[in-house]
């Protein structure tokens, strides 16, 4: 059987808002980090990226196959789906390339020299995903292309993803190749003094104590509290954009958080968050993580179609074809200035087989914590994270 690769790099005829594809984005989110959540390790990584790769092969997935991947991405039907997604995606770039920022968004689609594709499928992904095929050589000489795949994602994401696909990860078997990139650079609203920045401990998960560079200032921010965490929200500058803090209250409380947090619950916390004066204290740091997803995926709901019995006939009905990897790398940087983050996925496919009166709130974040960045208009979650050692 032939295989088909996705990369993610973690970027209408029906609105988005209408379609809801915000809130199937959002649901994938929470579901896909808890799924990779790793104890005590730092993570970051793009579900939204992850997803748009999925639904560029979802656009050529055919019965069980394609039944698993809309319930995995909590797709309610194929019809204006695509649609809605280009035009989220639309407003993503509008929304994020404002006030000195930028957020860009790329996908592509490599199929082999020679490889035919059903024209439905090649139309969707070049005008919904902006991803018109580009010929390649897998048979021939896999490595070049894996090389050229690199190479496209490198420069996507400004050099922040390198190496999407390690060596060997593509072989002559390969037919497709589906790549999705996401980056984004945004100031803050509000940014921290750097004379400010002080080292101070930060609490491990275990309780042993690290120094880190505590970033300091007080100002008005979205806050709220539930029982068991503080949430703060800082915007950046001149857009919708914004980076969530969720501070469990207790120094170990973070896995409980991440265990049970549901994306109805995220929205309402969120949608509860108001104006307060609080002193902020928040660790500069910079994360790096990467994942193979297939197991992940099939553990979610979708095995089919990494397997023998995948049907992916709106691609090439006369092929046997199934996904034989899905790999996602990310990164993100917390500094005085403002944040800087990237993710790429791949999606292989091979032949086989995120103003008061009263005193300051005090947001000491010297302990794990979850971190979303996320829009604030459509409310999509674009990145979400843990930090659990600044170091």
């Amino acid at each position: 059987m032939k295989r088909i690769v996705l990369p993610v790099l973690l970027a209408a005829a029906l609105p988005a808002a209408d379609y809801q594809v915000g809130t199937q984005m959002n649901n994938f989110t929470v579901e896909a980090y808890q799924h990779v959540a790793n104890g005590d390790a730092n993570a970051i990584l793009s579900p939204f990226n992850i997803a748009t790769a999925l639904s560029m092969a979802l656009a050529g997935a055919r019965g069980k196959t394609a039944d698993e991947m809309r319930s995995v991405l909590h797709v309610k039907g194929d019809a204006g789906y695509d649609a809605a997604l280009s035009g989220l995606l639309g407003q993503l770039n509008q929304a994020g390339n404002t006030g000195g920022n930028q957020l860009l968004t790329a996908n592509a689609l490599w199929v082999q020299k020679g490889f035919a594709i059903q024209p439905e499928f090649a139309n969707t992904l070049t005008g919904q995903f902006k991803a018109p095929p580009a010929s390649i050589d897998f048979v021939a000489n896999p490595d070049a292309a894996r090389n050229q795949i690199n190479s496209w994602t490198a420069e996507k994401t400004k050099n922040k993803i390198q190496d999407l696909f390690a060596a060997g990860s593509l072989d002559s078997t390969t037919r497709l190749v589906l790549t999705s990139a996401i980056y984004f650079y945004g100031k803050w609203q509000d940014p921290f003094q750097t004379s400010r920045t002080q080292p101070a401990p930060f609490t491990l998960p275990g309780g042993a104590k690290s120094q880190a560079n505590f970033m300091n200032q007080t100002g008005h921010f979205g806050y709220t509290e539930t029982a068991n965490a503080q949430i703060l929200e800082m915007r950046y500058a001149g857009t919708g954009m914004a980076f969530d803090v969720l501070l469990p209250k207790t120094a170990d409380g973070l896995a409980a958080l991440q265990k049970a947090i549901t994306n109805e619950q995220l929205t309402g916390w969120l949608g509860n968050l108001s104006s307060r004066t609080v002193q902020v204290s928040l660790p500069k740091f910079r994360v790096e993580s990467e994942y193979s997803l297939g197991r992940t995926l099939s553990a979610m709901g979708m095995p089919t179609a990494f397997t023998d019995h995948a049907n992916f006939d709106g691609i090439a009905p006369d092929q046997r074809l199934a996904i034989s990897e899905v790999v996602h790398k990310a990164f993100v940087d917390v500094s005085e200035e403002g944040t800087e983050a990237a993710a790429a996925t791949g999606v292989a496919i091979h032949a086989t087989a995120m103003l008061a009166p009263e005193p300051p709130v005090v947001f000491k974040a010297d302990h794990p914590f979850l971190f979303l960045i996320r829009d604030t208009n459509s409310k999509t979650i674009l990145f979400i994270g843990a930090l659990n050692n600044p170091k």
